[in-house]
């Protein structure tokens, strides 16, 4: 219940307050299965999943020194319920600012944002 509250008033921020700073993202998974060391061959699964979010917030300069944080890495906030598919860590995300790879993933407790940490590819 609180849940669906708190997703549905940050999807209306995203929609209006927040409206500048959403973009949209697409992502390729591309997963290797079936190994077979006989052939040395897999099986390619491709998984495609979409979402839009607050992506390219910056991290401050504590986060930088300390945490070992690139100071180019970018900040991506997005709501669970409107992405496709749960983000990974190494999926890379196509924005309109080129492509970046997801370096870290924390879920809040509510589990209804993940905060994904981006780096440009």
């Amino acid at each position: 219940m609180i849940r669906n509250k708190i997703q549905a008033k940050v999807g209306k921020a995203f929609d209006k307050k927040l409206a500048d700073a959403v973009h949209p993202f697409t992502c390729e998974r591309i997963s290797k299965t079936n190994w077979d060391p006989k052939t040395e061959t897999y099986v390619e699964v491709k998984e495609n999943y979409s979402g839009r979010g607050v992506l390219f917030g910056s991290y401050s300069q504590y986060e930088i020194q300390t945490l070992g944080v690139l100071a180019t890495d970018k900040k991506a906030t997005v709501l669970q319920n409107e992405v496709t598919m749960a983000p990974k860590i190494d999926d890379e995300w196509l924005t309109a600012l080129g492509s970046f790879r997801i370096i870290h993933i924390q879920q809040d407790p509510a589990s209804t944002i993940w905060k994904c940490q981006l780096r440009k590819v």
